[in-house]
Protein backbone atom coordinates (compact mmCIF):
# COMPACT_ATOMS: atom_id res chain seq x y z
CA UNK A 1 0.00 0.00 0.00
CA UNK A 2 1.34 3.43 -0.94
CA UNK A 3 1.95 5.72 1.99
CA UNK A 4 3.59 9.06 2.66
CA UNK A 5 5.79 8.17 5.65
CA UNK A 6 7.54 11.48 6.36
CA UNK A 7 7.25 15.22 5.93
CA UNK A 8 10.11 15.21 3.41
CA UNK A 9 8.27 12.50 1.43
CA UNK A 10 5.17 14.72 1.41
CA UNK A 11 7.19 17.61 -0.02
CA UNK A 12 8.59 15.32 -2.72
CA UNK A 13 5.10 14.01 -3.55
CA UNK A 14 3.64 17.51 -3.92
CA UNK A 15 6.61 18.67 -6.00
CA UNK A 16 6.28 15.70 -8.35
CA UNK A 17 2.51 16.22 -8.62
CA UNK A 18 2.65 19.95 -9.32
CA UNK A 19 5.99 20.21 -11.10
CA UNK A 20 7.27 22.67 -8.49
CA UNK A 21 10.98 22.83 -7.68
CA UNK A 22 10.66 25.07 -4.61
CA UNK A 23 10.86 23.12 -1.32
CA UNK A 24 10.26 26.17 0.87
CA UNK A 25 7.15 27.13 -1.06
CA UNK A 26 5.70 23.63 -0.56
CA UNK A 27 6.55 23.68 3.17
CA UNK A 28 4.67 26.97 3.55
CA UNK A 29 1.65 25.47 1.77
CA UNK A 30 1.79 22.45 4.13
CA UNK A 31 1.79 24.83 7.10
CA UNK A 32 -1.23 26.70 5.74
CA UNK A 33 -3.06 23.38 5.26
CA UNK A 34 -2.26 22.38 8.84
CA UNK A 35 -3.90 25.53 10.13
CA UNK A 36 -7.21 24.25 8.74
CA UNK A 37 -6.73 20.76 10.18
CA UNK A 38 -5.87 21.52 13.79
CA UNK A 39 -9.29 20.47 15.12
CA UNK A 40 -9.56 17.17 13.24
CA UNK A 41 -10.79 14.39 15.55
CA UNK A 42 -9.09 11.16 14.51
CA UNK A 43 -8.90 7.96 16.57
CA UNK A 44 -5.10 8.09 16.35
CA UNK A 45 -5.15 11.37 18.31
CA UNK A 46 -7.06 9.98 21.28
CA UNK A 47 -5.15 9.55 24.54
CA UNK A 48 -5.19 6.52 26.84
CA UNK A 49 -7.36 7.54 29.85
CA UNK A 50 -5.81 4.78 31.97
CA UNK A 51 -2.20 5.89 31.44
CA UNK A 52 -0.70 7.58 34.53
CA UNK A 53 0.12 10.78 32.62
CA UNK A 54 -3.58 11.20 31.76
CA UNK A 55 -4.89 10.86 35.32
CA UNK A 56 -5.31 14.30 36.86
CA UNK A 57 -4.70 14.90 40.57
CA UNK A 58 -6.99 17.50 42.15
CA UNK A 59 -5.45 20.51 43.91
CA UNK A 60 -6.61 22.10 47.17
CA UNK A 61 -9.57 23.72 45.37
CA UNK A 62 -10.67 20.51 43.69
CA UNK A 63 -9.37 21.69 40.31
CA UNK A 64 -7.16 19.93 37.77
CA UNK A 65 -4.72 21.63 35.41
CA UNK A 66 -5.73 21.39 31.75
CA UNK A 67 -3.14 19.18 29.99
CA UNK A 68 -0.87 21.05 27.61
CA UNK A 69 -1.46 18.55 24.80
CA UNK A 70 -5.26 18.63 24.97
CA UNK A 71 -7.18 19.48 21.82
CA UNK A 72 -10.74 18.54 22.84
CA UNK A 73 -12.08 16.64 25.87
CA UNK A 74 -14.21 13.56 25.24
CA UNK A 75 -15.11 12.20 28.68
CA UNK A 76 -13.69 12.31 32.20
CA UNK A 77 -14.37 9.73 34.90
CA UNK A 78 -13.42 8.93 38.48
CA UNK A 79 -12.79 5.35 39.51
CA UNK A 80 -10.25 5.56 42.34
CA UNK A 81 -7.15 4.55 40.43
CA UNK A 82 -3.74 4.83 42.05
CA UNK A 83 -1.21 7.08 40.34
CA UNK A 84 2.54 6.49 40.39
CA UNK A 85 5.14 8.73 38.78
CA UNK A 86 8.89 9.24 39.05
CA UNK A 87 11.41 12.07 39.01
CA UNK A 88 15.03 12.64 39.99
CA UNK A 89 15.79 14.71 43.08
CA UNK A 90 18.52 15.65 45.53
CA UNK A 91 18.41 16.22 49.29
CA UNK A 92 20.46 16.39 52.47
CA UNK A 93 20.42 14.08 55.48
CA UNK A 94 18.24 15.40 58.32
CA UNK A 95 16.37 17.92 56.15
CA UNK A 96 12.65 17.98 55.40
CA UNK A 97 13.12 19.19 51.85
CA UNK A 98 14.20 17.76 48.51
CA UNK A 99 14.85 19.52 45.19
CA UNK A 100 13.56 18.07 41.92
CA UNK A 101 16.15 17.82 39.15
CA UNK A 102 13.65 16.55 36.56
CA UNK A 103 9.94 17.18 36.06
CA UNK A 104 7.57 14.25 36.81
CA UNK A 105 5.58 13.01 33.80
CA UNK A 106 2.46 13.01 36.02
CA UNK A 107 1.57 15.94 38.26
CA UNK A 108 2.36 15.37 41.93
CA UNK A 109 0.31 16.68 44.85
CA UNK A 110 0.28 16.98 48.63
CA UNK A 111 -0.25 13.69 50.46
CA UNK A 112 1.60 11.55 47.93
CA UNK A 113 3.91 8.87 49.33
CA UNK A 114 7.59 9.36 48.44
CA UNK A 115 10.11 6.49 48.24
CA UNK A 116 13.71 6.29 47.10
CA UNK A 117 17.32 6.56 48.22
CA UNK A 118 17.64 8.67 51.38
CA UNK A 119 13.87 9.08 51.87
CA UNK A 120 12.38 8.09 55.25
CA UNK A 121 9.92 5.20 55.27
CA UNK A 122 6.37 6.57 55.10
CA UNK A 123 7.38 10.10 54.08
CA UNK A 124 4.68 12.04 52.25
CA UNK A 125 4.54 15.39 50.49
CA UNK A 126 3.51 18.27 52.77
CA UNK A 127 4.16 21.09 50.29
CA UNK A 128 4.57 20.32 46.61
CA UNK A 129 6.05 23.71 45.66
CA UNK A 130 6.07 24.15 41.88
CA UNK A 131 6.23 20.40 41.23
CA UNK A 132 8.65 20.88 38.34
CA UNK A 133 12.41 20.61 37.84
CA UNK A 134 14.21 22.98 40.21
CA UNK A 135 11.27 23.12 42.63
CA UNK A 136 11.59 22.41 46.36
CA UNK A 137 9.29 19.81 47.98
CA UNK A 138 8.67 19.62 51.72
CA UNK A 139 8.21 16.17 53.24
CA UNK A 140 6.52 14.95 56.43
CA UNK A 141 9.65 13.14 57.67
CA UNK A 142 13.32 14.14 57.58
CA UNK A 143 15.62 12.48 55.09
CA UNK A 144 17.44 9.46 56.52
CA UNK A 145 20.36 9.84 54.12
CA UNK A 146 21.59 11.76 51.10
CA UNK A 147 18.76 11.87 48.59
CA UNK A 148 19.80 11.02 45.04
CA UNK A 149 18.65 9.25 41.91
CA UNK A 150 15.07 8.50 40.94
CA UNK A 151 12.27 8.90 43.50
CA UNK A 152 8.79 7.43 43.21
CA UNK A 153 5.69 9.48 44.04
CA UNK A 154 2.40 7.63 44.50
CA UNK A 155 -1.08 8.29 45.82
CA UNK A 156 -1.78 6.53 49.10
CA UNK A 157 -4.87 4.80 50.35
CA UNK A 158 -6.52 5.00 46.95
CA UNK A 159 -7.44 1.73 45.28
CA UNK A 160 -9.85 0.87 42.52
CA UNK A 161 -13.29 0.20 43.98
CA UNK A 162 -15.32 -2.77 42.72
CA UNK A 163 -18.62 -1.60 44.21
CA UNK A 164 -18.72 2.09 43.36
CA UNK A 165 -19.95 4.65 43.35
CA UNK A 166 -18.04 5.81 40.32
CA UNK A 167 -18.58 9.17 38.65
CA UNK A 168 -18.67 9.91 34.92
CA UNK A 169 -18.29 13.60 34.10
CA UNK A 170 -19.89 15.21 31.04
CA UNK A 171 -18.75 18.54 29.70
CA UNK A 172 -20.91 21.68 30.11
CA UNK A 173 -20.16 25.36 29.59
CA UNK A 174 -18.05 27.43 31.95
CA UNK A 175 -21.00 29.70 32.81
CA UNK A 176 -23.06 26.67 33.84
CA UNK A 177 -20.33 25.15 36.00
CA UNK A 178 -19.78 28.41 37.90
CA UNK A 179 -23.47 29.17 38.51
CA UNK A 180 -24.39 25.60 39.44
CA UNK A 181 -21.40 25.24 41.77
CA UNK A 182 -22.70 28.22 43.77
CA UNK A 183 -25.73 26.16 44.81
CA UNK A 184 -23.97 22.79 44.88
CA UNK A 185 -24.27 22.61 48.67
CA UNK A 186 -28.06 22.47 48.28
CA UNK A 187 -27.97 19.12 46.48
CA UNK A 188 -29.70 16.41 48.48
CA UNK A 189 -27.41 13.72 49.86
CA UNK A 190 -28.86 10.48 48.50
CA UNK A 191 -29.10 7.45 50.79
CA UNK A 192 -28.96 4.77 48.14
CA UNK A 193 -26.69 6.05 45.40
CA UNK A 194 -26.59 4.32 42.03
CA UNK A 195 -23.51 2.43 40.95
CA UNK A 196 -22.63 5.16 38.43
CA UNK A 197 -23.25 8.87 39.03
CA UNK A 198 -23.17 11.31 36.13
CA UNK A 199 -21.37 14.51 37.07
CA UNK A 200 -20.26 17.56 35.13
CA UNK A 201 -17.02 19.37 34.37
CA UNK A 202 -16.00 22.53 32.58
CA UNK A 203 -12.99 24.71 31.86
CA UNK A 204 -12.61 27.70 34.18
CA UNK A 205 -9.42 29.64 33.52
CA UNK A 206 -6.63 27.15 32.94
CA UNK A 207 -8.13 24.40 35.11
CA UNK A 208 -11.01 21.95 35.12
CA UNK A 209 -13.75 22.30 37.70
CA UNK A 210 -16.11 19.46 38.66
CA UNK A 211 -19.58 18.78 40.04
CA UNK A 212 -20.04 16.93 42.35
CA UNK A 213 -17.03 18.48 44.04
CA UNK A 214 -13.81 16.52 44.25
CA UNK A 215 -11.36 16.72 47.14
CA UNK A 216 -7.65 17.45 47.09
CA UNK A 217 -5.77 14.39 45.86
CA UNK A 218 -8.77 12.88 44.05
CA UNK A 219 -7.91 11.23 40.75
CA UNK A 220 -9.74 11.89 37.49
CA UNK A 221 -9.15 9.80 34.37
CA UNK A 222 -9.08 12.18 31.39
CA UNK A 223 -10.01 10.93 27.93
CA UNK A 224 -9.42 13.49 25.20
CA UNK A 225 -8.19 14.23 21.70
CA UNK A 226 -4.55 15.26 21.76
CA UNK A 227 -3.08 18.18 19.87
CA UNK A 228 -0.63 16.96 17.22
CA UNK A 229 2.79 18.35 16.29
CA UNK A 230 3.03 20.27 13.02
CA UNK A 231 5.34 18.91 10.35
CA UNK A 232 8.75 20.60 10.17
CA UNK A 233 8.36 22.11 13.65
CA UNK A 234 11.59 21.94 15.75
CA UNK A 235 12.34 18.88 17.86
CA UNK A 236 14.53 18.93 20.97
CA UNK A 237 18.08 17.65 20.54
CA UNK A 238 18.43 13.98 21.47
CA UNK A 239 21.47 11.95 22.54
CA UNK A 240 22.06 9.23 19.96
CA UNK A 241 25.13 7.63 21.54
CA UNK A 242 26.87 8.04 24.89
CA UNK A 243 30.31 7.37 23.41
CA UNK A 244 32.19 6.97 20.13
CA UNK A 245 35.68 6.90 18.63
CA UNK A 246 36.69 9.24 15.80
CA UNK A 247 39.09 7.87 13.14
CA UNK A 248 39.86 7.55 9.42
CA UNK A 249 40.02 11.33 8.91
CA UNK A 250 40.38 12.31 5.22
CA UNK A 251 40.59 15.68 3.44
CA UNK A 252 41.96 19.17 3.90
CA UNK A 253 38.63 20.91 4.49
CA UNK A 254 35.93 19.82 4.30
CA UNK A 255 36.89 16.64 6.13
CA UNK A 256 35.31 13.20 6.31
CA UNK A 257 35.74 10.87 9.27
CA UNK A 258 34.24 7.78 10.79
CA UNK A 259 32.82 7.39 14.28
CA UNK A 260 32.92 3.81 15.55
CA UNK A 261 32.10 2.13 18.86
CA UNK A 262 28.79 3.95 19.22
CA UNK A 263 26.09 2.66 21.57
CA UNK A 264 23.46 3.21 18.86
CA UNK A 265 22.64 5.06 15.64
CA UNK A 266 18.83 5.02 15.74
CA UNK A 267 17.49 8.44 14.81
CA UNK A 268 20.29 9.30 12.38
CA UNK A 269 20.06 9.37 8.60
CA UNK A 270 21.98 10.90 5.72
CA UNK A 271 22.00 14.66 6.19
CA UNK A 272 21.40 14.62 9.96
CA UNK A 273 23.33 17.31 11.84
CA UNK A 274 25.19 16.20 14.98
CA UNK A 275 27.36 17.50 17.81
CA UNK A 276 29.58 15.72 20.34
CA UNK A 277 31.61 16.58 23.42
CA UNK A 278 35.34 16.30 22.77
CA UNK A 279 37.39 13.82 24.76
CA UNK A 280 40.75 12.58 23.55
CA UNK A 281 39.34 13.26 20.07
CA UNK A 282 36.78 15.58 18.46
CA UNK A 283 34.43 15.75 15.48
CA UNK A 284 35.60 19.26 14.53
CA UNK A 285 34.09 22.68 15.09
CA UNK A 286 32.30 23.26 11.80
CA UNK A 287 28.90 22.02 10.62
CA UNK A 288 28.88 18.24 11.13
CA UNK A 289 26.52 16.19 8.99
CA UNK A 290 26.03 12.46 8.61
CA UNK A 291 27.16 11.11 5.22
CA UNK A 292 26.33 7.47 5.83
CA UNK A 293 24.94 5.30 8.62
CA UNK A 294 27.18 2.24 8.35
CA UNK A 295 25.41 0.16 10.99
CA UNK A 296 24.26 0.12 14.59
CA UNK A 297 27.64 1.24 15.93
CA UNK A 298 29.29 3.44 13.30
CA UNK A 299 28.68 6.37 10.94
CA UNK A 300 30.58 8.51 8.44
CA UNK A 301 30.51 12.26 8.98
CA UNK A 302 31.40 15.39 7.00
CA UNK A 303 32.86 18.44 8.77
CA UNK A 304 32.41 21.68 6.82
CA UNK A 305 34.18 24.79 8.07
CA UNK A 306 35.83 25.32 11.41
CA UNK A 307 38.66 23.05 12.50
CA UNK A 308 39.34 19.47 11.47
CA UNK A 309 38.21 16.41 13.45
CA UNK A 310 40.86 14.69 15.57
CA UNK A 311 41.21 10.99 16.26
CA UNK A 312 40.12 9.76 19.69
CA UNK A 313 37.09 9.35 21.88
CA UNK A 314 34.04 11.63 22.09
CA UNK A 315 30.92 11.53 24.28
CA UNK A 316 27.27 12.64 24.15
CA UNK A 317 26.79 12.42 20.39
CA UNK A 318 23.58 14.39 19.74
CA UNK A 319 21.27 14.85 16.77
CA UNK A 320 20.47 18.56 16.47
CA UNK A 321 18.37 20.85 14.27
CA UNK A 322 15.76 18.14 13.86
CA UNK A 323 12.18 18.69 12.72
CA UNK A 324 8.95 16.72 13.07
CA UNK A 325 8.81 14.21 10.22
CA UNK A 326 5.60 12.38 11.09
CA UNK A 327 2.47 12.68 13.21
CA UNK A 328 -0.78 10.81 13.75
CA UNK A 329 -2.63 12.86 11.13
CA UNK A 330 -0.14 12.19 8.32
CA UNK A 331 -0.01 8.52 9.31
CA UNK A 332 -3.80 7.97 9.33
CA UNK A 333 -5.29 10.80 7.25
CA UNK A 334 -2.74 11.55 4.51
CA UNK A 335 -5.52 12.70 2.16
CA UNK A 336 -6.07 15.72 4.39
CA UNK A 337 -2.44 16.74 4.00
CA UNK A 338 -2.39 16.12 0.25
CA UNK A 339 -5.66 17.86 -0.64
CA UNK A 340 -5.12 20.70 1.84
CA UNK A 341 -1.58 21.38 0.60
CA UNK A 342 -2.65 21.32 -3.07
CA UNK A 343 -5.50 23.73 -2.28
CA UNK A 344 -3.07 26.18 -0.64
CA UNK A 345 -0.54 25.75 -3.46
CA UNK A 346 -3.04 26.66 -6.18
CA UNK A 347 -4.45 29.51 -4.10
CA UNK A 348 -0.91 30.87 -3.85
CA UNK A 349 -0.50 30.45 -7.61
CA UNK A 350 -3.82 32.30 -8.17
CA UNK A 351 -5.28 29.25 -9.91
CA UNK A 352 -8.84 29.49 -8.59
CA UNK A 353 -10.17 26.60 -10.66
CA UNK A 354 -7.69 23.99 -9.37
CA UNK A 355 -7.87 25.47 -5.86
CA UNK A 356 -11.64 24.90 -5.86
CA UNK A 357 -11.19 21.29 -7.03
CA UNK A 358 -8.86 20.38 -4.16
CA UNK A 359 -10.86 22.41 -1.65
CA UNK A 360 -13.86 20.21 -2.52
CA UNK A 361 -11.76 17.06 -2.15
CA UNK A 362 -10.45 18.30 1.23
CA UNK A 363 -13.96 19.04 2.51
CA UNK A 364 -15.21 15.65 1.34
CA UNK A 365 -12.39 13.88 3.20
CA UNK A 366 -13.09 15.99 6.31
CA UNK A 367 -16.83 15.22 6.14
CA UNK A 368 -16.11 11.49 6.12
CA UNK A 369 -14.29 11.89 9.45
CA UNK A 370 -16.98 14.15 10.89
CA UNK A 371 -19.67 11.66 9.88
CA UNK A 372 -17.97 8.95 11.95
CA UNK A 373 -17.81 11.33 14.90
CA UNK A 374 -21.44 12.39 14.60
CA UNK A 375 -22.51 8.76 14.47
CA UNK A 376 -20.70 8.28 17.76
CA UNK A 377 -18.21 5.80 16.33
CA UNK A 378 -15.12 7.86 17.09
CA UNK A 379 -16.16 10.69 19.39
CA UNK A 380 -17.12 8.54 22.36
CA UNK A 381 -20.93 8.71 22.09
CA UNK A 382 -22.29 12.08 21.01
CA UNK A 383 -21.28 15.67 20.32
CA UNK A 384 -23.64 17.46 22.71
CA UNK A 385 -22.27 19.75 25.40
CA UNK A 386 -24.42 18.09 28.05
CA UNK A 387 -25.26 14.54 28.96
CA UNK A 388 -28.16 12.81 27.22
CA UNK A 389 -28.98 11.03 30.49
CA UNK A 390 -29.74 14.04 32.61
CA UNK A 391 -31.50 17.37 31.97
CA UNK A 392 -29.65 20.67 31.96
CA UNK A 393 -31.88 22.11 34.71
CA UNK A 394 -32.15 20.25 37.99
CA UNK A 395 -35.26 20.04 40.19
CA UNK A 396 -34.27 17.60 42.93
CA UNK A 397 -34.15 20.26 45.65
CA UNK A 398 -36.27 23.22 46.75
CA UNK A 399 -35.16 26.38 48.48
CA UNK A 400 -37.48 27.74 51.18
Amino acid sequence: MFTIPTADSLVTFIKDFTGSTNDEEIKKCIFMAEMSMRNIELPANRCDPYAPENIGVADANGHIQIPGDMNKPILFFKQGRQVTTTASATGTTGQLTIVLTTTPTQSISNGMLVTGSGIALGATIVSVGTGISGGTITLSLVNTGTVSGTLTFSTTGVTSSQTGPWIVYDRIGDRDIITQSMVAQLYLQPVNVPAVIRGKFSEVGQRYQFLPYIAQGDLINMYYYKAWPLLFSPVEDIIISATGTVGSIVGAGPWTATITGMTGTTGLSTGSTITAIAGSGSIGTGVITVVNVIGDTSITILCTGGTAPTAGTVTAIKAINQTVQNNAVLATWAEGYVYGTLREYYIKRHNDQDAAVYDAKFKEAWNVVEDQNNLGKWSGGHTRLTSVWQPRQYRQYNIK
